[in-house]
């Protein structure tokens, strides 16, 4: 399920005229180094109109296999944030798919809400109370099931999420919405802030929350 999910998004941001950005220091990492019980493998791309986009796929020694996706619309166009986890291990299966409209009032989201339509239907993941839950868009998808519906919601949402930047607008106040919402992330803790902070350390795990995450474009 996790490599067809970074195929297909993978796949999408090509179609999106996406420039993969070169490879660096974050590029492969494990922990612990000398006998790693975790690799990671991050990729990130920049596309022309929206932003950024980071993905970082997750493997361990006990079998479990992650991939979390970034869209970060550092050009300030009016999308939610869209955060897209994968977990898989043994039985085990979920997909979050995560809408965060960081206080904007109107965002252009009709498709990502046909989307939450025809998926709603799958079971829900049931998740541990956090801060950021209720920060999440109503059109967010935290579900469990078969593998190909899964992996079919993950890639038709991201579909839908890059289809809808061409239609986009530019606001130059949404930076600072953005800029405070990364800022929470960071100090409020999010899914992924106890592997990073292990990973690398607390400044090293804002550094790569603030350039590899959620960068920001100056406007």
């Amino acid at each position: 399920m996790i490599g067809s999910i970074i195929q297909r998004i993978t796949g999408l941001c090509e179609e999106s005229r996406a420039v993969r950005l070169p490879a660096d220091c974050y590029t492969d990492m494990k922990y612990p180094k000398l006998l790693p019980l975790m690799r990671f493998h991050v990729d990130c791309f920049n596309v022309p109109g929206f932003g950024h986009v980071m993905m970082m796929h997750t493997t361990t020694k006990m079998g479990m296999e992650l991939i979390t996706a970034s869209f970060m619309p550092s050009e300030c166009v009016d999308l939610p944030y869209l955060l897209l986890d994968a977990m898989s291990m043994k039985k085990k299966r979920c997909v979050f798919v995560e809408y965060y409209g960081c206080g904007m009032e109107e965002l252009t989201d009709d498709g990502l809400k046909d989307v939450y339509d025809r998926y709603c239907g799958l079971p829900d993941y049931d998740e541990k109370e956090n801060w950021y839950i209720r920060e999440r868009m109503p059109y967010s998808l935290i579900k469990t099931g078969e593998p190909n519906e899964l992996a079919d919601m993950a890639a038709d949402s991201v579909k839908a999420y890059l289809g809808a930047v061409s239609g986009s607008r530019f606001i130059p106040e949404y930076k600072d919405r953005l800029k405070a919402f990364r800022e929470r992330m960071i100090t409020e803790g999010n899914p992924s802030s106890k592997t990073l902070n292990m990973l690398l350390k607390e400044d090293g795990a804002r550094s790569f929350m603030e350039s590899v995450i959620m960068p920001l474009k100056e406007v």
